[in-house]
């Protein structure tokens, strides 16, 4: 891939983008010249899934270590 080339992601609306690129230059992690190399949607962890883990993890001894 070149260097030069947008990338373009068909999950992130250029709207959000523009929003993430305003903030981060607003807390002064962009300056002049910079620039942000991804931008990915956020993929969550199906619920049944992520109660089950948080179970699993909650049923562990922990002091046996």
């Amino acid at each position: 891939m070149a260097l030069n080339k947008p990338v373009v992601s068909i999950n992130v609306r250029p709207q959000v983008v523009a929003a993430i690129t305003a903030a981060l230059v607003a807390a002064g992690y962009l300056s002049k010249g910079s620039r942000i190399a991804s931008v990915r949607s956020l993929k969550r962890m199906n619920p049944w899934k992520m109660a089950g883990l948080r179970e699993l993890m909650l049923g562990r001894d922990l002091n046996s270590l």
